[in-house]
């Protein structure tokens, strides 16, 4: 017997949204209003799951020190809007600081505890006293108020609350050290491993040479976390700490993403998935935090005895380093094929940087050339605004030629083809 198909025209009702039927007489019951709520909710998570999960705006962590009691760590999150995997949308209306600590059970009874107190989530050797965390917000609920009732007790009805307030929690996930890849605490490069950990080996150049075997891209270091991640929470920021709640760095960009629809489980489908361009997007933006975050550790601006390939084996396609003098830049890739300082004009410094997002990182400890920029109007002004080097991927297209009555032709650059 043939398997009857929908036809044409004829709806198809499961799965869909069931609302309430108001009309004049019908007997109303708390559960039809609960119902009807829960169809809303519904509603507005199909919004969420047609645009994609991540952070809308906002959210940005930041480490506020040992000001907890006890003299444990807090962060700075800003206001901000997430959506959740499940649709849902999260905001957090205002600034808030939080404690950093983890709840060693759920209900009225959990207690606070520290890291290192803490029995490890995720299985495997825990080291007491350090530890990288997984920050993460997600939706909470909580009642308030008692309503009114007609008829009852009002303290003997268990179910009068007056409002249920729809709120945003954060939790932090412990990352066994067994998913990080060998990286480790003490080495200069940790934080930049850690963070290609997370962008995953779809960003790097080999993902391409098999695209038939090559597993499809992803956010490996949360991916590994498993069930550990739940689907109702939004990756905010890695937070690592050495020895007792010693705050070695708080990093957004690594697990942050914009929001964006997931790549297709396809390898083909990947290269053209808008998911891509917001991972790069988010390369970009690490490495300007870490590169700021050392700089800002020197009153003069400068790296002294950072490399590249000391604290930076891997690098975003294109990036931009500030307060260097050629000579300071050129040390900075020390042992790396660079080319420059060329001249590039400003109308194609950002089309640059775009077009970045979706090539592969740069391995600081390979022979591939890097494209070492200055921008030609920041050295004719006077007084010179401070100096801005731009480095890009040698597989970016050359951004120097000089083209005529576009660029000045004593800050431009000879074609390197004839």
């Amino acid at each position: 017997m043939a398997t009857e198909l929908p036809a044409l025209d004829q709806p198809l009702s499961e799965g869909g949204i069931r609302t309430v039927n108001f009309f004049n007489g019908r007997l109303l019951t708390g559960s039809d209003m609960g119902r009807e709520q829960a169809a809303r909710r519904e509603a507005d998570a199909r919004i969420g799951l047609a645009i994609g999960d991540g952070v809308a705006a906002g959210l940005a962590v930041a480490y506020a020190g040992k000001i907890a009691p006890n003299n444990r760590p807090a962060v700075k999150i800003t206001a901000g809007v997430a959506v959740n995997r499940e649709g849902r949308t999260l905001r957090l209306p205002q600034d808030v600081t939080i404690e950093v600590s983890r709840q060693a059970a759920s209900g009225p009874e959990a207690v606070p505890c520290l890291f290192e107190d803490c029995v490890d989530q995720s299985p495997g050797a825990y080291v007491a006293g350090q530890g990288l965390y997984l920050l993460t917000i997600a939706p909470a609920f909580v009642s308030e108020g008692r309503a009114q009732t007609n008829g009852f007790d009002d303290k003997a009805v268990r179910c009068n609350t007056d409002a249920t307030v729809e709120a945003v929690q954060f939790r932090t996930i412990e990352i066994n050290p067994q998913k990080l890849g060998g990286a480790s605490f003490a080495a200069a490069d940790f934080r930049n491993r850690i963070a290609y950990r997370a962008f995953g080996e779809g960003v790097t150049r080999p993902w391409a040479a098999d695209l038939i075997g090559s597993e499809p891209r992803g956010d490996d270091l949360l991916e590994s976390l498993g069930t550990l991640l739940r689907s109702d929470e939004v990756p905010l920021a890695l937070l690592a700490f050495t020895g007792s709640f010693n705050h070695l760095f708080t990093d957004n960009w690594s697990v942050r993403r914009p929001v964006c629809l997931r790549d297709a489980d396809d390898v083909l489908a990947n290269l053209a998935d808008l998911r891509r361009p917001a991972v790069g997007r988010a390369m970009f933006r690490q490495f300007q935090d870490h590169v700021a975050t050392l700089a800002t550790a020197n009153p003069d601006r400068k790296l002294p005895s950072i490399t590249a390939r000391s604290h930076f084996p891997s690098l975003p396609p294109a990036g931009i380093l500030q307060w260097l003098t050629d000579q300071e830049v050129l040390a900075f890739f020390s042992g790396m094929k660079v080319r420059g300082p060329l001249h590039i004009d400003a109308a194609s410094v950002e089309p640059l940087i775009r077009e970045s997002f979706v090539m592969p990182a740069i391995e600081a400890a390979s022979e591939e050339a890097v494209w070492f920029y200055r921008i030609a109007q920041n050295r004719m002004s006077a007084p010179a605004p401070a100096p801005v080097a731009i480095f890009a991927s040698g597989h970016l297209p050359y951004r120097g030629d000089a083209r005529f009555d576009l660029n000045y032709w004593n800050f431009a650059n000879y074609a390197l083809i004839p």
